[in-house]
């Protein structure tokens, strides 16, 4: 049995909102926002990194948690953005926080890798202890790679969030898991080095609009529960028409979906855990509530999370 003991999120100071990409791409902004669900979203200035966003974000899980860095025993970090081959963001944030000697790697997944890297992190901590998961990205500097896209620019968003995962029972307890990968669609949404993103669009959403309520389904039934009986879901910010497409799947309602990507845009592997720190700081995960968490992305990968809020 794991928990989550402590959440963060950072985001850069920088806010694209739409005029800017409306004049840009000589489209309407009203175009943007039907299709995206998206107002602004955040770019990192020139000094901001995967990592150093990371860091922000993984010290305010960290102090959430009541813990050193030295008590750590594991980072896991996912991301799709990262600056180098290797070794990946997780070695720089480890240096960054004086964490030597446990392991420390990358999951690198757009959009699902902090959801495969939680999954991981329920694994590693009753052998390791407790672990930090960060999802942390800087997709505007690979959309600045030409030619510049319109559909991918309209979307995407700089940030990080973080989570502590502890063993043993807590107030937020991890109370399942799963995920899962085909590769045999997976060109429809990957990066070469250098290169600029490819995204079919189409392929994505009707993928992610199929698998993501599958595996919410999938999850709850393992626990001999009903989308009915979840209080919150906090899914991947992909785009609210697909947010909206998957509530309708499990036949919830809108109200029950946690959305922020109207303010942040599509942010990927950070997306899910940026999304929840905020859950949790607005008081939405309250003593005997049940939370899902669900993601889709590179891969395709794809997975749920059910939380159980204890007090």
């Amino acid at each position: 049995m794991t928990h989550l003991a402590g959440f963060g999120a950072a985001l850069p100071g920088t806010v694209v909102a739409n005029a800017a990409l409306a004049e840009e791409f000589q489209v309407p902004e009203e175009w943007i926002l039907s299709v995206t669900g998206i107002r602004e979203r955040r770019r990192a200035a020139g000094q901001e990194t995967p990592a150093s966003l990371a860091e922000a974000a993984a010290r305010i899980a960290l102090d959430a948690s009541g813990l050193l860095p030295t008590q750590l025993g594991a980072i896991v970090v996912g991301s799709g953005s990262s600056p180098r081959q290797f070794p990946g963001i997780s070695a720089e944030l480890q240096r960054r926080l004086a964490a030597p000697g446990i392991p420390a790697f990358d999951v690198p997944l757009a959009s699902s890798g902090s959801l495969v890297a939680l999954a991981l992190a329920a694994d590693l901590a009753p052998r390791y202890g407790p672990v930090l998961v960060a999802g942390a990205e800087v997709m505007s500097r690979i959309l600045d790679r030409p030619p510049r896209s319109k559909e991918t620019s309209i979307l995407f968003g700089d940030g990080a969030g973080a989570v502590v995962v502890a063993p043993g029972p807590g107030p937020v307890e991890l109370t399942d898991v799963r995920f899962a990968c085909d590769g045999a669609l997976g060109d429809d949404l990957s990066l070469e080095p250098g290169a600029p993103l490819v995204m079919n669009g189409r392929t994505v959403i009707l993928q992610a609009s199929r698998k993501l309520p599958a595996a919410v389904r999938d999850l709850l039934g393992r626990a001999g529960l009903l989308p009915a009986d979840i209080d919150l879901f906090v899914f991947h910010q992909a785009n609210l028409v697909l947010l909206r497409q998957v509530a309708k799947s499990l036949a919830v309602d809108e109200s029950r979906l946690f959305v922020n990507v109207d303010r942040y845009g599509n942010t990927s592997a950070a997306s899910l855990l940026v999304a929840l720190s905020e859950a949790a700081g607005q008081g939405l995960l309250r003593p005997g509530k049940r939370v899902v968490l669900g993601a889709f992305g590179a891969g395709f990968s794809w997975g749920a999370a059910l939380l159980t809020v204890r007090g």
